[in-house]
């Protein structure tokens, strides 16, 4: 490269190691480096362009790596022997074709098509991925494909495979007896080799295009990973409409089964950042570190969770701020839900458009699921929450019906569900016994009211104590069963 000044050039070597070179500076010199930067290091850098920036270097970092160990991944076909290199360059000029050299390039383009096969078979083999993939997977699925088909198909325009590829051609077209071989059998091969190179072509056109409409997604899928449930609603317009942009022009992706498979692996990912929020929103809340990452690694797969029975820890988990992080994973459900139904009625309205004719049950079955556990822990946290506001308001002779309930929690407790484990029916079953014994310490609890009014001849001491048991009762039968009694009062 020519400096300012005419007299001056620059220049350098580039390795042919640069992808294992750049990684290494980029994961192992400067990525810990920038991680064990003080707050005083970035100096008037806004928290904002912080994250922005650690991001960016992130995600560059982990492309690189994904990058390397694709291309150390990817097949190599081999030179064909050297020793036949002046007779192949003059394939045309030569009446009597060598037998002998016919012999060992069609062997060597035999193994050349095995393993072309092999490694498209082995991309469709890769799809059958993890049931609990998100979106981040199936963008780098592609764009795994198409670096790996990148390389097969410039091998293939190489002048290594041209001149191999040329000689039995001219060797199947040749009239010579002397190359000890049926010309048919040779024809056939190549014949077969313009069929691998279609496939090849095709399938590499095809992970372009996916990866290509894809990467559109990337900027609305992010909060899937970085943010929590109500950053998620917010992007959830902008994420819907880009799918539907994909669903409708894409050449490749729009399929059902494609398109249902991607609205999955946004639900699942929904569900783990839900799970994710659940168990750290209050780390998240007073700044402290959380303990696992939805980022940890590059496909966006989270640290091995925490056991989510640190939620039975009132005092780092109370139950009203719980109940209220729980709902939000409702409300996103609900958001989804809504936005999808949005999405297909504009589709429906619109003529000649794409519809939206997937199977809802296959898109928010498992997070219908978890909703129906989200609900669950909130009615078991909400009526652990209206336990301890009684036991906090020290009532007279109120101990044993608490003792009773605390016994309660206490063998539910024992039976050590995983609380976030939607999948899991035997803490379904549980929950209807706990119900039950709930049912028994509330029927208590009823008649403890009662016996309170009884002993109260004056209305105003009576509109005191119905106040104060209705701002201690939660539960939907209680309050309902106090206003029912009592509403004379009013």
């Amino acid at each position: 490269m020519q400096g300012s000044n005419d007299n001056e050039v620059l220049f350098g070597e580039i390795s042919e190691h640069t992808v294992i070179t750049l990684n290494t500076l980029l994961n192992n010199v400067y990525k810990p480096l920038i991680d064990r930067l003080d707050p005083a290091d970035w100096g008037v850098c806004e928290a904002d362009q912080k994250r922005e920036f650690m991001q960016t270097f992130d995600k560059f970092a982990k492309e690189v790596q994904e990058a390397l160990r694709s291309l150390q991944n990817n097949i190599i076909l081999d030179p064909y022997p050297s020793n036949w290199q002046k007779e192949a360059n003059n394939i045309n000029n030569t009446k009597n074709i060598n037998a002998d050299m016919i012999t060992d390039f069609e062997r060597i383009f035999n193994d050349w098509s095995e393993k072309i096969e092999q490694t498209l078979e082995e991309a469709e083999a890769e799809k059958k991925e993890d049931k609990e993939a998100g979106p981040r997977q199936e963008l780098e699925y592609w764009k795994q494909r198409m670096r790996k088909l990148t390389c097969v198909s410039e091998q293939l325009r190489s002048k290594n495979c041209r001149t191999v590829f040329d000689v039995l051609t001219a060797a199947s077209q040749s009239s010579s007896n002397d190359i000890g071989k049926p010309r048919d059998k040779i024809y056939l091969a190549t014949s077969k080799w313009r069929s691998i190179e279609l496939r090849v072509t095709e399938a590499l056109n095809e992970a372009k295009d996916n990866v290509k409409y894809l990467q559109t997604l990337e900027k609305f899928i992010e909060p899937l990973y970085e943010g929590h449930p109500e950053s998620i609603k917010e992007t959830l317009p902008a994420l819907m409409n880009s799918i539907k942009m994909i669903h409708t022009i894409a050449r490749y992706y729009n399929t059902n089964e494609r398109m249902t498979g991607l609205f999955i692996k946004i639900t699942n990912q929904m569900i783990s950042n839900c799970k994710f929020n659940v168990i750290n929103f209050r780390r998240i809340r007073l700044g402290m570190s959380t303990l696992g990452s939805l980022t940890a690694n590059p496909l966006g797969k989270k640290s091995p969770p925490v056991d989510d029975s640190c939620l039975w820890n009132h005092d780092d988990y109370p139950p009203e701020e719980l109940i209220t992080m729980l709902q939000s994973c409702l409300d996103l459900h609900e958001a989804y839900i809504k936005q999808y139904e949005f999405t297909k009625a504009r589709l429906e309205n619109l003529p000649k458009s794409k519809r939206f004719d997937f199977v809802t049950t296959q898109i928010f079955g498992k997070f219908d699921l978890f909703s129906r556990r989200v609900s669950k822990l909130m009615e078991l946290f909400g009526t652990i929450k209206q336990f301890k506001t009684l036991e906090k308001h020290n009532l007279e002779n109120i101990q044993p019906i608490i003792k009773s309930f605390d016994t309660t929690v206490v063998g539910f407790k024992k039976k050590n569900h995983k609380l976030l484990d939607f999948t899991n029916n035997i803490f379904d079953r549980d929950f209807v016994e706990f119900k039950t014994d709930v049912s028994t310490v509330e029927t208590e609890l009823q008649s403890y009211i009662d016996k309170n009014f009884e002993n109260i001849t004056n209305i105003e001491d009576s509109l005191k104590l119905l106040r104060k048991f209705k701002s201690i009762l939660h539960r939907d039968n209680l309050k309902n069963n106090l206003n029912a009694k009592y509403s004379i009062l009013f």
